[in-house]
């Protein structure tokens, strides 16, 4: 009989260690697992896309991490819960050698490169994915690919968790409404037609409320330590303006209302968004939540048009959570022109949010001095939401007369929106602009002689211009910019002036002076009074004419004297009161009148003065300041043949004098 020796224990009780360490196993569960590598703590990740490689993520928070085990045979297939099985490929795979990759291949499959042994570590609970019987492992490689390659199980590059994946069902907040009746109650309690402003006393959100929902008032909870202003709306309950506006219940803080560096309107506040409008994924989806609002020169847009709004778009959970909104995806949507909306704004993400979650909102619209031009300024509108700062530069800030700001909620197409705000604060100051920019001389206002009404630009391409009572609206003042022999008349707030032939119409255009355009070109005649012209379309002999139904043509003019195919141009730089308006005076004598080659400016009763002398498109040819009564100007082939304005400004009291120069 043969004894039976220590060795020989020893090495038996070492082979059952290895079999209990090595022997095919299976995993915890038929459960959905999320599998971590354990030396670089990444999770594996589905590629998406059949015969590409899979990756890795930081979380494992993704669907695309979320894998089963399903048996097949004495081996198991890894099942992604976004695609298919995956592949171990030999050594000409398609994502290199031996990469492991996604398939679009269902489970249970018994392909030998789609099938795998697993080995679990009891000591440490971990796991080895061996491909079928090949002694090859998934293997974290350092380049961030996953392989399957031969290794020692001592290399944690090859050994795994398995991360249970457990559904939570999100739950509603303590203050959240969950009533299932979207209808305004037929109390109608919330109905508020005497007034917007419906508030509780001392409201703890700083504001002026604007209630237009017949659905809920403005109140207050308080859960989380903190006390909440609440703001539900629901789709259809805006009982003030009908189906023309949204539904809201916000809160309107008082506008910085001057443009100097400096001047600013600053909110912050800690905002949770609860539910927001859903219209089944349309871009209609959301709501917002806060909004930078101002005014602008130059006409254009709504008349108390927002410049960036800041949209809570729904985000639907999976699983259990499918029908629950469990986050929101943060927009910015902001104008690319001053009184930009609908295709005249753009839609800029900026972050996700959870459900419920306490997030910091600060809000900042105002004016800073362009870092790369002293001369210039900025009107900016600047966010930091969650600790991230996201920073927009408002186009044209020339244009920008204020800064405000509105909040709560807004907008609701579909379903309810439930947002709360918490900690809100308000700041402003305001800075008057000393640097505003004097009005050029040859930036111009055409009036009317026979109406005494300014010519207006349009808002938009190919819509006829108007007549305006005032003058002083940006959109009231023009340019003529030569184009060879003829001028564009170009606005200052759009493009150059068009003159249909065929219907005699004059119309606006966003095209840019200079042009040739044949019926984009003027020709400018002047007329016996002083500083009047009639202009005509190109040499068409059609003249701009103010009709007696108030719309303005180009049209053939048979009576030259016709006050209605006469305008007056009167420099952005003159006073429009008849009090100011000195041009016609004899205080000023230029002579010889129309001159050939020198003439004289001679100044009665004035003092020291400025002496400017700008061609008809308001180009300064000459300037000298005088103290004398009489100067000579030698010509010296400076003054072409044309017509020229002398301006003449006194130093005492500042007032322009004019008159009308022609150079035969």
């Amino acid at each position: 009989m043969k004894k039976i020796t220590y060795k020989s224990i020893l090495f038996f009780f070492l082979a059952l260690v290895s079999f209990y360490i090595s022997a095919q196993d299976a995993p915890p569960s038929d459960g959905i697992f999320r599998i971590q590598n354990v030396a670089t703590g990444k999770f594996l990740t589905d590629a998406g896309s059949s015969a590409s490689a899979v990756t890795m993520s930081d979380s494992g928070e993704a669907e695309n991490t979320r894998f089963k085990f399903v048996q097949s045979g004495s081996y198991y297939n890894i099942d992604s819960e976004t695609f298919g099985i995956l592949r171990a490929p030999g050594s000409g795979g398609p994502g290199g050698a031996y990469v492991v990759v996604s398939t679009t291949k269902a489970s249970p499959a018994t392909d030998t490169d789609k099938t795998w042994t697993i080995y679990h570590n009891a000591t440490n609970d971990t796991y080895r994915f061996g491909s079928r019987t090949t002694d090859r492992f998934m293997y974290h490689e350092e380049n961030g690919t996953v392989t399957h390659v031969i290794v020692a199980d001592t290399d944690n590059r090859s050994n795994w968790k398995l991360v249970p994946y457990v559904e939570i069902a999100v739950e509603a907040a303590p203050d959240e409404d969950t009533s299932t009746d979207l209808s305004c109650p037929s109390s109608g309690e919330f109905q508020n037609d005497n007034t917007r402003n419906v508030d509780i006393s001392n409201p703890a959100n700083v504001g002026t409320a604007d209630d237009r929902s017949c659905y809920s008032d403005y109140s207050e909870s308080t859960v989380y330590g903190k006390t909440w202003g609440v703001y539900n709306i629901t789709a259809g309950s805006n009982h003030w303006d009908g189906t023309s506006l949204q539904p809201r219940i916000e809160r309107s803080l008082t506008r910085a209302s001057t443009t100097g560096i400096g001047s600013y309107a600053r909110f912050t506040g800690v905002v949770r968004i609860l539910e927001t409008g859903d219209t089944s994924g349309t871009t209609s989806d959301g709501t917002y939540i806060a909004q930078a609002k101002g005014k602008h020169s130059g006409g254009g847009g709504s008349p108390d048009p927002a410049i960036c709004l800041f949209l809570a778009k729904p985000v639907y959970g999976e699983g259990i959570n499918s029908d629950k909104q469990v986050a929101f995806d943060i927009y910015a949507e902001r104008i690319l022109y001053r009184g930009g909306e609908g295709s005249g704004r753009e839609v800029v993400y900026l972050k996700t949010v959870n459900k419920n979650e306490e997030v910091t909102f600060e809000l900042e619209v105002g004016f800073r001095q362009d870092p790369s031009d002293a001369t210039k300024k900025i009107h900016y509108c600047d966010a930091v939401i969650g600790g991230e700062t996201f920073n927009f530069n408002i186009p044209e800030p020339e244009k920008g007369l204020e800064s405000g700001i509105r909040y709560g909620a807004y907008r609701v197409k579909g379903g309810r929106a439930q947002i709360r705000w918490a900690n809100t604060t308000y700041q402003k100051v305001e800075i008057e602009d000393n640097n505003i920019a004097e009005p050029s001389d040859d930036i111009l206002r055409l009036r009317n002689v026979a109406t005494g009404k300014f010519l207006t630009s349009a808002a938009a391409s190919a819509t006829s211009v108007t007549m305006s009572d005032s003058g002083e609206a940006q959109n009231t003042h023009w340019t003529f910019v030569q184009s060879g022999d003829y001028y564009n008349i170009d606005s200052e707030t759009l493009g150059i002036l068009r003159a249909i032939g065929s219907t005699g119409a004059v119309v606006s255009t966003t095209k840019s002076a200079p042009a040739t355009d044949t019926d984009k070109v003027w020709t400018i005649h002047e007329t016996a009074t002083e500083n009047v012209f009639r202009i005509e379309a190109r040499n068409n002999n059609k003249f701009l004419y103010h009709e007696e139904d108030g719309s303005v043509t180009n049209i053939v003019v048979a009576d030259e004297s016709d006050t209605r195919s006469h305008w007056e141009a009167i420099p952005t730089s003159q006073s429009l009161s008849i009090d100011d308006e000195e041009m016609l005076t004899s205080s000023i004598k230029v002579y010889p009148n129309p001159a050939k080659e020198n003439f004289i400016i001679e100044l009665s009763n004035l003092n020291s003065s400025k002496v400017e002398i700008f061609n008809l498109i308001g180009k300064l040819i000459f300037t000298k300041e005088v103290n004398e009564k009489k100067i000579q100007i030698n010509n010296y082939n400076r003054f072409k043949q044309g017509v020229y304005f002398v301006k003449v400004t006194t130093k005492d009291n500042n007032k322009v004098y004019r008159k009308k120069l022609i150079i035969k």
